[in-house]
């Protein structure tokens, strides 16, 4: 099968706006939206809720990079925020440096560095067998979050943390605690990251990834080194996911072991599912609408975990390819 027609039509999607003038106009358009709508939304509860689906956006779009692009199906792959949550926490507690960008690094490169011998571990099997080591070491990793005390806080988190001064481009906004500048360092963070994976997605690398999605034992016939090339592709996926982690405590000035948990896990994949895989933007729109529908129906019953799961099965079902798929689907039913 022709590895362009399944990646996800999502994805023609964007490259067609990108290459038509018309097309990047629209979308400089969304990112001009986006950076005045804090200033336009009546209050700063829906700032908040913006920021938290930008950061899920972030670390749903890490997921697709191992789902959508690698083939490899990842079930805890919130743990690697939780690691870059926590890891940026205890810098901000405890070392001498104050800095934000300073502490977002080391999220990231704890991140890293945790994923590193778990992925050379997992990248030696495949299928099945690495999603459920995924979901063995989401569930360690998760049990020594809640369970060391004296470094992560237990099931209490980590909570009194500073909140840094914000700075974007030179530009310092107000510390993390300012709703309106922790949204717009966070748009601009997450633009970077998703422009970054764009490139790499859609550069040799990214071609290489695609082919050991499509078929893992032609890659390695035709000379592929297929283990170093899912290894980094899982440490481009751990990454993404860590610098989502920093966002997450900055903007919420605590974490706790729930945020590494199976439900959350769960959440996460069923944003992927949602807005389509292998397209690096249908998991942005998967995270608005579920985080959107989580938000409305809690307000309405206890029980919304139900009723979120009822959707999310129906729009499995009647649109497999997810959001990004809808215009593919609406033409072949036109064409029908």
């Amino acid at each position: 099968m022709n590895s362009t027609a399944t990646a996800a039509p999502g994805g023609l999607i964007f490259r067609a706006l990108r290459d038509n003038p018309r097309g990047k106009l629209i979308l400089l358009g969304v990112f001009v939206f986006l950076v005045i709508l804090p200033f336009i939304l009546p209050n700063r509860f829906y700032v908040r809720l913006v920021n938290e689906i930008m950061i899920y956006a972030l670390l749903a779009m890490s997921l697709d990079v191992l789902l959508g692009y690698t083939g490899l199906l990842s079930f805890m792959h919130n743990a690697y925020l939780g690691i870059g949550a926590y890891s940026t926490g205890l810098f901000l507690m405890h070392a001498w440096s104050g800095s934000v960008w300073l502490a977002m690094l080391a999220g990231v490169l704890c991140t890293m560095a945790v994923a590193l011998p778990v992925g050379w571990v997992q990248v030696r099997t495949g299928g099945l067998a690495f999603a459920l080591l995924t979901l063995a070491f989401g569930m360690m990793f998760f049990t020594v979050a809640w369970k060391w005390y004296p470094v992560t806080g237990g099931d209490d988190g980590l909570m009194g943390l500073p909140q840094p001064t914000l700075s974007l481009l030179g530009i310092n906004l107000a510390s993390s605690g300012n709703s309106t500048a922790m949204y717009l360092f966070t748009l601009g963070v997450v633009t970077v990251c998703f422009l970054f994976t764009w490139r790499v997605i859609h550069s040799p690398l990214g071609a290489v990834l695609e082919a050991i999605r499509e078929n893992e034992e032609r890659a390695a016939f035709v000379g592929i080194n297929v283990r170093r090339y899912k290894l980094i592709g899982w440490m481009l996926a751990c990454g993404l996911a860590g610098a989502a982690g920093s966002l997450y405590i900055l903007y919420r000035g605590y974490t706790g072991p729930g945020v590494m948990g199976a439900f959350e896990g769960a959440g996460v994949l069923m944003m992927v599912l949602l807005g389509g895989m292998g397209s690096l933007w249908g998991p942005l729109v998967g995270a608005a609408i579920f985080i959107f529908m989580k938000d409305f129906l809690s307000s309405l019953t206890e029980d919304w975990e139900i009723l979120v799961g009822i959707i999310v099965i129906l729009l499995v079902l009647f649109l497999p390819r997810g959001v990004a798929g809808l215009p593919d689907l609406l033409r072949r039913t036109k064409a029908e």
